[in-house]
């Protein structure tokens, strides 16, 4: 007897366990799945739900708050999902509030995501709307897209750096660091042209002054354009000269003027090229030549005359370079200024010149009356 109600006994204590976990299990599942809750039913409409299926959560705000009952593929080919929001949630959800299909951990799983609207809250049944997300096909095709253009550019870097790998280039750039390294070198420690370049104050002073010479001729020649441009304004404007040569008649008879006056010349060339007159012996025939030939005969003599008279040969020479024939001629002049003889005699040969004068020239006779 004491046997049998000892097993009566953990019978009952295990019947008693296993109901208490049942119902901690039913309780916690319950709170969990919104079992215990008021629910109210809304569906929704996909082009494709991807991995969706009925018992996938349903979240709004990141919170679960129901679970999707039926997904149906429906007469025009959309999907149809139907699910349920508890009615706490459910006042969240408006008529401007989206149905998206998201995510569940890194393992694919699918849930139905609610976005909290702002506009009147939906009635049980109302219909959400929806946005279709991108299926995976899609992603491995923009995959593919980017492999390929990934691809391309390694392509193009390849091509790009395969001249570094050169041992020419290697040998350049090594060359090229070993002079950099020489030229900064001789520039912070040796007394070079490039050392006093850039700690000589006095050169700093020079190229303060070049650019500030740069800086004023660059404004005087933005002054000379501008000018430039005021001109080309009122020669456009204006009516003066330049303005009607341009835009005007005078302009047009102008250029048939030149042009006209160049056919001429043309003209005038050619008769002196092909004609048979003296400008074209001087221009082709010898008749030029000896031109030419006397001419410089004729600066040869003239040459020689006038280094003659420089030298005081001749009596012209003499004349020039000698102070004594100029002393002797003003002594005669001053001597004939003061005899008395001598002056008498050339008024009376003056007077004797202008009688003569006189009697051979005879006046006209007066032409008659008719």
């Amino acid at each position: 007897m004491k046997k049998d109600r000892r097993t009566e006994f953990r019978v009952g204590l295990f019947v008693a366990v296993a109901l208490l976990i049942g119902g901690t299990l039913a309780v916690v599942i319950g709170n969990q799945q919104n079992l215990f809750k008021r629910k109210i039913d809304l569906q929704t409409y996909f082009d494709q739900v991807d991995g969706l299926r009925p018992g996938s959560p349903v979240r709004m705000a990141g919170v679960e708050v129901g679970l999707v009952h039926r997904v149906d593929l429906g007469d025009d080919g959309r999907i149809l999902v139907t699910f349920n929001v508890i009615a706490d949630a459910a006042a969240l959800v408006r008529n401007d509030s989206v149905a998206s299909i998201g995510n569940k951990g890194l393992l694919g799983d699918k849930l139905l995501d609610i976005s909290v609207g702002t506009g009147e809250a939906v009635a049980p049944g109302a219909t959400l709307l929806s946005e279709t997300p991108i299926g995976l096909g899609e992603y491995l095709t923009r995959a593919g897209d980017i492999i390929t253009e990934v691809e391309a550019v390694a392509e193009n870097v390849r091509r790009a750096t395969e001249p570094l790998a050169e041992e020419q280039f290697a040998n350049d750039l090594r060359e090229t660091t070993h002079n950099l390294a020489l030229i900064t070198r001789m520039a912070a420690n040796e007394d070079g042209a490039l050392a006093h370049l850039l700690t000589d104050e006095e050169n700093a002073g020079r190229i303060d002054r070049s650019l500030a010479h740069i800086e004023t001729a660059t404004a005087q020649f933005a002054s000379s354009a501008q000018g430039a441009r005021r001109i080309i304004a009122e020669v456009e404007r204006g009516d003066g000269s330049a303005h009607e040569i341009i835009y005007g008649d005078q302009g047009t008879r102008l250029v048939t003027n030149l042009a006209d006056a160049t056919g001429e010349i043309a003209t005038l060339l050619l008769d002196v090229r092909e004609g048979d007159g003296m400008v074209h012996e001087l221009v082709y025939e010898d008749a030029g030549g000896e031109l030419m030939a006397n001419l410089a005969a004729m600066s040869a003599d003239m040459r020689a005359v006038v280094s003659d008279i420089r030298e005081g040969r001749g009596t012209l020479g003499g004349f020039l370079v000698d102070p004594s024939i100029y002393e002797d001629v003003k002594r005669l002049v001053g001597n004939l200024q003061r005899n008395d003889i001598l002056r008498a005699l050339v008024r009376y040969s003056i007077r004797q010149d202008e009688a003569a004068t006189a009697t051979t020239v005879t006046p006209e006779s007066p032409t008659p009356a008719e």
